[in-house]
């Protein structure tokens, strides 16, 4: 009998193996097994079928292929339609073929469930000119999560969600490779962690639907339309000298006719680059309100203009260029990436990018930093630090991570194969587990202070240090105070990760529940007047900038006369040679700081 990994929906296992063999119409017969409460494993092979049979439906399933690879030559007949009402996942499968000139793709339409596609690849595009798309979401309810998935030449958007409802229906890419694709996503209320988008050739041209080609697919890795914030994280877009799109010159980032005010984005430690003498960010297209209610942080550009109108506030420069390796991703298995054969193209081996194997976030370490050399309990010491996923969570994608001033081995409870631990290099460590089911439990022994914290939205985490029941923001407040006491003034240090797509829900026993009055949070960069510190900090209730209390120092930093951007229950600033205070309500679900700063939360 097949194995499939934990962590998928579904528990009776259909294996197909003996039943499809090369060149049989797999979606068939996916079809005929698949139902509710069922795991569909498929053996590696290269399969037939028609496009409009992967009209995938099922609750609390998952269609399994073979890591090995397995790949569907497909008719590009017409669309079919996937969702669910509690959790479909599709995993490991090729859908080759080039799609027509008419429209193609993939209805999403989810009744309050999640579509999980992960290592679901589209690699060979569409014909040039062509209406059509991956997928399309104009209704439903629920959540698409897209995960190392690889995406070919398009000359239409590839994910048009512009027409749904988008607090009804989020959308999170991470870890996927756009290859000369016109825009990668189009739409609102969606999260892009780990993705690369690379144009370094042509691009195919995009037709209007009933109509005359419409000319040129615009190079673009999002456009934003209907409303809603969209977060990008630890991403790289590069348009480069050799992106070719029939004449046509697009932004990287770009905002649609039917943008909205509410169309804003979070930018944070991701890098661009633009070579056909366009900007980075078209602002000038979007609505007036939208490039001041934006933010960037950690934002490397290494061409210019950045701006085509307002400037976006916030941390950008001309530093790290973007990644380009986005063949590394063309087969991306999350459960250990082997050579799936010649078909694939895939590169395997040291030049292969390792699978991002969560859906939390991602933590960029410095220049040169390291997995460390340890991954087993040999080194145990310190204090033990439990983490316990609630059984009332609704799934596994639930990951939590946390930085630590000093070393972290993996405890008893931890899987080295799929958990990770990272370094910078200079004595600090990331440590996340990932994809935790209800009740899981991890374990890692830590060797210096936590001093950042993230949890996955809407999922609770407990804690115990050595054996004592506790909370991260307990641990991060302590750690702070015990910094900014110290003779030599240092404070919290950690790294700017995510904050607007993290932290437990309301309460929840992960994030510090029972601290529900109004409070002073204290980010004092004083300790050292040389340097600053960027923050970001995220609390369930309200928070706002408490001025009597706030100072700096002599007026000695301009950095302490910058207006911070505060968005309802999130900060984000600078601080230099002073003091900034916030007052307020609520659990604090996630802090996190650059730099050095103490951090302490005292009663008003």
């Amino acid at each position: 009998m097949a194995t499939i990994p934990a962590g998928r929906p579904g528990s009776e296992v259909r294996d197909l193996t003996g039943d499809v063999s090369d060149g049989d119409d797999l979606p068939n017969a996916i079809q005929d097994v698949l139902d509710d409460g069922v795991q569909v494993y498929i053996p590696p092979g290269e399969y037939t079928g028609d496009h409009s049979d992967l009209d995938f439906q099922a609750d609390d399933a998952t269609i399994y292929g073979d890591p090995q690879g397995v790949s569907i030559d497909c008719d590009m007949d017409s669309n079919a339609e996937q969702g669910t009402s509690t959790r479909l996942r599709i995993e490991n499968i090729d859908i080759r073929g080039i799609k027509p000139l008419e429209q193609v793709k993939i209805d999403v339409d989810c009744d309050g469930g999640t579509l999980e596609w992960v290592n679901f690849n589209f690699p060979d595009g569409t014909v040039s000119p062509s209406d059509s798309y991956v997928a399309r979401c104009d209704s439903g309810e629920g959540k698409h999560v897209v995960k190392n998935c690889y995406f070919g030449p398009h000359g239409n958007s590839l994910f048009y969600y512009s027409q749904r409802d988008e607090d009804d229906m989020p959308v999170v890419f991470e870890g996927n490779a756009y290859h000369n694709t016109a825009s990668a996503w189009r739409g609102g209320n969606a999260v892009l962690r780990d993705c690369i988008y690379l144009v370094d050739g042509a691009v195919p041209d995009f037709k209007e639907p009933d109509g005359d080609p419409g000319g040129p697919g615009t190079p673009r890795m999002t456009k934003f339309e209907g409303g809603g914030e969209t977060i990008i994280e630890n991403c790289d877009a590069y348009i480069g000298p050799n992106g070719d799109a029939s004449g046509a010159d697009g932004p990287c980032i770009d905002w649609g006719p039917d943008s909205t005010d509410s169309n804003t984005v979070v930018v944070r430690n991701s890098r661009f680059g633009n070579e056909i003498d366009r900007e980075i960010f078209d602002t000038a297209s979007g609505p007036t309100a939208v490039a001041s209610d934006s933010s960037l942080s950690n934002v490397s550009c290494v061409t210019e203009p950045y701006f085509s109108g307002d400037s976006i506030p916030g941390d950008i420069s001309n530093g790290d260029a973007p990644r380009t390796d986005v063949e590394s991703r063309r087969w991306n298995p999350l459960d250990g990436s082997v050579d799936p054969g010649d078909s694939f193209d895939t590169e395997t081996g040291s030049d292969a990018t390792p699978p991002s194997s969560g859906s939390g976030d991602v933590w960029t370490p410095a220049d040169g930093a390291t997995a460390p050399d340890s991954d087993d309990e040999s080194d145990a010491s310190g204090t033990e630090i439990v983490l316990t996923a609630s059984e009332a969570n609704p799934d596994d994608d639930c990951d939590v991570s946390m930085t630590v001033e000093g070393e972290v081995t993996f405890g008893s409870e931890s899987e080295p194969g799929t958990d990770r631990i990272e370094t910078d290099g200079d004595g600090r460590y990331r440590a996340t587990s990932v994809s935790m089911d209800p009740g899981a439990v991890d374990s890692y022994w830590v060797s210096g202070p936590i001093t950042g914290y993230s949890v996955t939205q809407g999922y609770d985490v407990s804690i115990t240090a050595d054996g004592t029941a506790t909370t991260f923001e307990a641990l991060v407040d302590s750690a702070s105070n015990a910094g900014s006491g110290a003779e030599d003034g240092s404070g919290s240090d950690s790294d700017g990760s995510d904050a607007g797509d993290s932290g437990a829900s309301d309460g929840g026993p992960g994030v510090g529940s029972g601290s529900e009055g109004a409070r002073l949070l204290v980010i004092d960069g004083t300790s050292d007047p040389d340097q600053i510190a960027k923050y970001d900090v995220t609390v369930s209730g309200t928070i706002d900038r408490a001025e009597n209390h706030s100072s700096s120092v002599d007026g000695q930093s301009p950095w302490d006369t910058m207006t911070d951007h505060i968005d309802g229950s999130r900060v984000v600033g600078i601080v230099g040679n002073g003091t900034d205070v916030y007052r307020i309500s609520g659990p604090i679900q996630s802090i996190d700081v650059d730099g050095r700063a103490g951090i302490r939360i005292v009663e008003e």
